[in-house]
């Protein structure tokens, strides 16, 4: 069984210290154990807070006997504050609360009276019912007993699935981590392309910036030799149209020497025929 330490809170009425150290007397094999650790308010320290202490006690306790007589009903921090929480407690699920009946007394109306109560026949354990108040401390002790082996097994079996749970968590914890190395080294190497995307970033931006200046080094050579060009074409016009005039005048110069070899021709052959007639 899953190593289980149950603790246990007596509420009870000083006038009923006696009863309580023997009934804890007859708890110490469950002590010897290690299934119970007891507590009352005997063992807070000097200097120590005692409601708080008492409650800090209560809060964490896994039974609560309350040690029912008519001092316990009649004190105000017993009845109105402890019992009070400890049946809260008990009605959530959170703790096991136990009467045990130590005096006569009318307690049918209280509000733990519908708590199956010990010794389990009812009777007081300083009822003469039991010859000797050892004889019931003993029967209560038993049934404590019984009570406390169910809640360790209950616990046990709790424990049991609590760890199963964290061990099934501690198992995807662990794929949850070897998952985050992986996504560390994914991240180192996203990490390393990030920074060589960069470089290559600034390279591409210098590489850019160099590009702009050639091209506008080249917009200035080529406004340049566009202004050159066109002042040579300018040029080149002026002595293309220098040429078509002498041209012109060079066409009007062969028509006019024509015309005058074509007159010198007639007038050879008029010079010529009047030979003829001369020899004739």
């Amino acid at each position: 069984m899953e190593e289980v330490l149950l603790n246990i809170f007596f509420a009870y009425s000083r006038e009923d210290g006696l009863l309580r150290n023997r009934l804890e007397k007859h708890l110490t094999g469950l002590k010897r154990q290690n299934y119970i650790h007891t507590w009352y308010d005997g063992e807070i320290q000097a200097g120590k807070e005692w409601e708080n202490e008492i409650d800090f006690a209560l809060a964490k306790a896994d039974i609560i006997l309350l040690l029912i007589s008519a001092d316990f009903i009649a004190s105000d921090y017993c009845y109105e504050v402890e019992m009070r929480k400890a049946i809260l407690r008990h009605e959530r699920g959170d703790a096991v609360v136990i009467p045990v009946i130590l005096h006569p007394c009318d307690w049918t109306d209280a509000p733990f009276s519908k708590i199956q109560c010990l010794p389990q026949n009812g009777k007081p354990v300083t009822d003469l019912f039991w010859n000797n108040q050892e004889i019931a401390l003993s029967e209560v002790a038993k049934s404590i007993k019984l009570i406390v082996e169910s809640l360790r097994n209950s616990k046990s079996k709790q424990l049991k699935a609590i760890n199963e749970v964290l061990f099934e968590k501690n198992f995807e914890l662990k794929i949850t981590f070897e998952q985050l190395d992986d996504l560390k080294l994914d991240e180192e190497i996203l990490s390393e392309q990030v920074n060589n995307l960069t470089v290559s970033k600034k390279n591409i931006e210098l590489d850019i910036e160099r590009l702009k200046i050639s091209r506008q080094e080249l917009e200035s050579s080529f406004n340049y030799n566009q202004e050159k060009l066109s002042l040579i074409l300018k040029d080149l016009q002026t002595q293309l149209n220098k040429e078509r005039t002498n041209k012109t005048h060079l066409l009007e110069e062969i028509e006019r020497l024509e015309l005058i070899i074509h007159g010198l021709i007639i007038k050879k052959e008029n010079l010529e025929n009047e030979i003829k007639k001369i020899k004739i």
